[in-house]
């Protein structure tokens, strides 16, 4: 018996409703299956067995005799369990509304003349549903704001937290899980005006950026001032600081580089009631005060909005080159891999794709002229001086070829380092090139 039909038949199958206030729905597509299980029978001698059943009984009658009690709260959100738990209270849709109102009238009087909030229905749906998306609940945000500044923000923030009104980050919307999603309405803030490099220290190879430049944006900046410095995270090519942030984003460099933890030095956040703050001093050897970065960094938005992020900087390798490999089985490429950082080689990335992917590729014709050996394929992507860099290739080429590994083709210049590399790039977009109508990607 499921805990739901449990419930409804302790407490008399008493009906119950609850809302979750998104002002805008989209129509359902889906039906919902009921789970069941069948009920043993019983026995009159007490045993392990039929002490935890008395005990998870009880606990279902507690459940649901709270679940009763509480049943007259107002505007309850869906739990864990049922979703007729209390959970947050929001704001009504005409509170929102009222919510809106204040915020472009403060933000007026902070002397923008433009109008930063939509309420274009075209817009409330960029920001609540995805394509590539594999979680899309069906509430949609009631407005999008476009702030400017960190001032601007916070006042966002501060009027949202005086009447309830949840607040939804929105950086650059490539999330496949559904981050940016809004089930129970409320403003969707989307930094795409807020793109920029405040600060370049060259000489502490450090960089100040707002949240909605993107990775490679970023890069391709520091290239044409000659910096000699990158940013090395590489998750998707779309992907923002703001929401690498949020995420905690690794990418292809991660065996080398880390992830995004390892290379934000402070933040300015904007809190859930408007208060701005300062996660860290920018000094690295530094042990004054907090260091709140650890806490923020993969909090997926929901402590606060970063506004402007100082980020760490590497160099520039003197050679780079990339090969790919590969193998009768995934569990050759697997014991390959497990195999090269046991040896302590430090390749700058490894990343393998199995048949079906490699597959996948060659369906979509992303890579087109080139095709691939649909089998199990490790791919490396080798940094460091050009000493360093062939002797990790010939340590390398040893050990694939130790677990059966076949076909090691090295990129001949930049131009094929690009062919090579983008075939692990192109596999979500290649597999939504192929999928057909009411099909999902999943991740």
């Amino acid at each position: 018996m499921s805990a739901n039909n449990a419930t409804r038949r302790l407490i008399g199958g008493c009906r119950r409703t609850f809302s979750t206030n998104a002002p805008l729905r989209r129509p359902s597509t889906t039906g919902r299956a009921t789970n069941t299980a069948n009920s043993g029978q019983s026995s009159t001698r007490w045993t392990g067995r039929s002490v935890l059943a008395l005990t998870a009984s009880t606990g279902v009658l507690g459940f649901g005799l709270a679940a009763f009690a509480l049943d007259s709260s107002p505007k309850r959100t869906a739990s864990l369990f049922d979703g007729r738990a209390p959970g947050p209270q929001y704001a009504s849709v005409k509170d929102m509304e009222s919510a809106v109102k204040e915020m472009r009238k403060e933000i007026k009087a902070l002397g923008e003349n433009e109008d930063i909030i939509s309420i274009d229905s075209d817009d409330l749906h960029a920001h609540g549903y995805s394509e590539w998306s594999t979680v899309n609940p069906d509430g949609l945000p009631v407005a999008v704001a476009y702030p400017r500044s960190t001032e601007q923000v916070s006042i966002i923030a501060r009027v949202c937290h005086k009447y309830r009104v949840p607040i939804i980050g929105y950086s650059g919307g490539s999330s496949l899980e559904g981050h940016f999603s809004a089930p129970y309405g409320g403003i969707s803030v989307d930094f795409a005006y807020m793109d920029k490099i405040v600060q370049f220290n060259k000489d502490d190879m450090d960089v100040v950026v707002q949240p909605s430049i993107g990775w490679q944006d970023l890069n391709a900046q520091l290239s044409q001032m000659d910096s000699g410095l990158f940013f090395p995270i590489d998750p998707g090519p779309s992907a923002k600081i703001g929401g690498m942030i949020g995420t905690n984003c690794s990418g292809t460099n991660a065996v080398r580089y880390g992830t995004m933890k390892d290379w934000v030095i402070n933040l300015t956040v904007v809190l859930a009631d408007g208060t701005v703050i300062k996660t860290r001093r920018r000094p690295r050897k530094s042990s004054a005060g907090y260091n709140l970065n650890g806490i923020f960094v993969g909090s997926e938005g929901t402590l606060g909005l970063v506004t402007e992020a100082t980020l760490k900087l590497a160099i520039v390798p003197e050679e780079t080159s990339v090969a790919v490999v590969s193998f009768p089985t995934i569990r050759d490429a697997a014991s390959a891999a497990a195999g090269i950082m046991q040896a302590g080689i430090p390749v700058a990335s490894m990343e393998v794709m199995d048949e079906v992917q490699m597959k996948v590729i060659n369906l979509g014709g992303a890579t087109a002229p080139r095709v691939w050996k649909e089998a199990p394929t490790l791919f490396f992507k080798f940094a460091g001086t050009k000493t360093s860099v062939k002797d990790n290739i010939s340590r390398v080429k040893g050990i694939t070829g130790a677990n059966k590994g076949s076909n090691f083709e090295f990129a001949r210049d930049e131009r094929e380092q690009h062919l090579l590399w983008s075939a692990r790039k192109e596999v979500l977009w290649s597999m939504l090139a192929l999928r057909k109508e009411g099909e999902e990607v999943y991740r």
